[in-house]
């Protein structure tokens, strides 16, 4: 089974057991979770579907499930869940009268919901009568794909599986900014040369950088005065979205973590991930334990995770919208299943954020060690970031392929990152212990994965944004690659390696590198 991606490119579906092609439903998952990966992958996708699609007066009524069981499958490229209960994406042409959009729906007999807040010409749509299940809408989503040149893309509402990634890791410290080789293994200037660009210049607090992930501890003593304040007194919206929250409800307002369930450093069922990016952003520890590479710069939190909890696309690709209208960067350290709304969401953002000069949007190319970027980091309008290690290696973990940007430091078997956790009380990677970041629990040295180099990368486009803001997101990018580092072996003739892209990110020799480009001085 397939549905249509842009373009009418196919996006295949495997069930989410194995050696079917049919998907299975929620109830069968339960009862059977040995077609499942594990046993936990039904429970999260129970907890889910009880969060997203149970009436909220039902599940108060202690219902658990909806009316009629979700359909489950598998990412076919991927292998990450995705769960369909009734909804459709339709992306018109801007040509498209309403009129003419109300016939597309009525041939196939389904309803408006909503307009998507990602587009203006996307709607959301449903059958009205609830009877057709999986199987049946998707067959539907793909004639509309198909049928004529209105419809730019038609696709099922998934709430789908995104992964994270940061990896289990062995205790370091922030070698990644200045490496002087201390560590054993590690090579001196091994780093993203934050010393000697931090001489040029440093970050700008009218430079923001969206930390799209699961929530952000903005009352963290090393984030608190670093967060972006919404300039309007009277907005609800003071410093950031909680997506996973119902619109207009305290907590959509709140994108603080708020899900912890033991063990509380498994970052798959708890929301640790968001603090620590952020802090390899823009951290500045009043004790001086800890730097982001941007210092001077604010982060927007953006909570798209709840937990280990599944994420409408829809919601994704809202949540990005959102971001692009505020921040200058986003930040997307995970990965997930390819979808046309999430495609069209990124690429509106690089091209229409700031006002016309576009955001850049860093996203991870994976930690599986495959040899193909994952999505959306595989995008064109993304910029896909991988790891080096503090040697100056291809991190193991991190995937490649054609559509690597740039690689930046982050952790291996020997040494990791030292970056912010979550300050709740005995949460996060380091419940408060010496060996592990310190005894007040504020920080961990083991942080790592792709999850790490993005938010480094970011950092460093966020300082050349804040000495250069009038470069577009495009011409960023070109000055990122070009003033890299060429670290390890395997560049062909235009100076890309499937493992390292365009080589380790350098902050002083981009500055130096965008000054040439402008002619002249910051």
């Amino acid at each position: 089974m397939h549905f249509h991606g842009i373009r009418q490119s196919r996006i295949r579906l495997m069930s989410p057991g194995i050696g079917s092609s049919s998907s299975s439903s929620l109830q069968d998952a339960i009862r059977s979770p040995e077609h499942l990966r594990a046993s936990r992958d039904a429970f999260h996708l129970a907890r889910a579907v009880h969060y997203y699609f149970v009436d909220p007066k039902e599940a108060i009524a202690g219902k658990l499930l909806p009316r009629r069981p979700p359909s489950v499958y598998r990412d076919a490229a991927t292998g990450l869940l995705r769960c369909f209960y009734r909804e459709i994406v339709i992306r018109f042409k801007a040509k498209v009268s309403a009129s003419a959009r109300r016939k597309h729906l009525q041939d196939e007999g389904l309803e408006f919901v909503r307009r998507a807040a990602f587009s203006r010409h996307a709607v959301i749509a449903r059958d009205p009568r609830d009877k057709r299940r999986g199987y049946d809408l998707v067959r539907i989503a793909n004639r509309l794909a198909t049928r004529d040149d209105d419809i730019v893309y038609s696709a099922p509402n998934f709430l789908s599986e995104y992964r994270r990634n940061a990896v289990p890791v062995i205790p370091a410290q922030q070698w990644h900014l200045d490496n002087t080789g201390y560590y054993p293994g590690q090579i001196v200037g091994q780093d993203v040369r934050a010393k000697e660009g931090w001489a040029i210049a440093l970050g700008n607090a009218s430079i923001v950088v969206a930390v799209l992930d699961d929530g952000v501890d903005i009352d963290h003593p090393a984030l608190a005065n670093h967060i972006w304040r919404n300039p309007d007194p009277s907005s609800q919206d003071k410093y950031g979205r909680d997506y996973t929250s119902a619109p207009g409800t305290p907590g959509f307002y709140n994108p603080r973590p708020k899900t912890f369930n033991a063990p509380y450093a498994d970052l798959t069922q708890n929301d640790i991930h968001g603090t620590p990016c952020a802090g390899l952003i823009a951290a500045n520890a009043p004790d001086a334990r800890a730097y982001g590479v941007a210092v001077g710069c604010r982060i927007l939190p953006v909570k798209i995770f709840n937990g280990s909890f599944l994420t409408p696309d829809e919601t994704v690709a809202n949540a990005i919208q959102y971001a692009s209208g505020i921040a200058d960067i986003l930040s997307c350290s995970w990965d997930c299943p390819s979808h046309p709304a999430t495609q069209d969401a990124i690429a509106a953002a690089a091209a229409n954020g700031r006002q016309g000069k576009g955001c850049a949007v860093f996203c991870s190319a994976g930690n599986s060690g495959a040899d193909t970027v994952a999505f959306p980091a595989d995008l064109v309008s993304s910029i896909a970031v991988g790891s080096s290690t503090g040697d100056g290696s291809h991190a193991r973990y991190s995937n490649g392929g054609a559509e690597i940007s740039v690689v930046a430091p982050s952790g291996d078997d020997l040494t990791n990152v030292f970056t912010c956790d979550v300050s709740v009380p005995n949460m996060g990677f380091n419940p408060g212990d010496d060996m592990l970041g310190g005894a007040d629990g504020l920080y961990t040295n083991g942080f790592s994965g792709t999850s790490a180099s993005v938010p480094i990368a970011a950092g460093v486009a966020a300082v050349l944004l804040s000495a250069y803001p009038n470069l577009t997101a495009a011409r960023m990018k070109t000055i990122l690659e070009q003033s890299a580092d060429k670290i390890g072996t395997g560049y062909d003739a235009s100076g890309h390696s499937d493992l390292f892209g365009y080589g380790k990110v350098n902050l002083a020799a981009a500055l130096h590198a965008a000054a040439q480009y402008l002619g002249g001085n910051i």
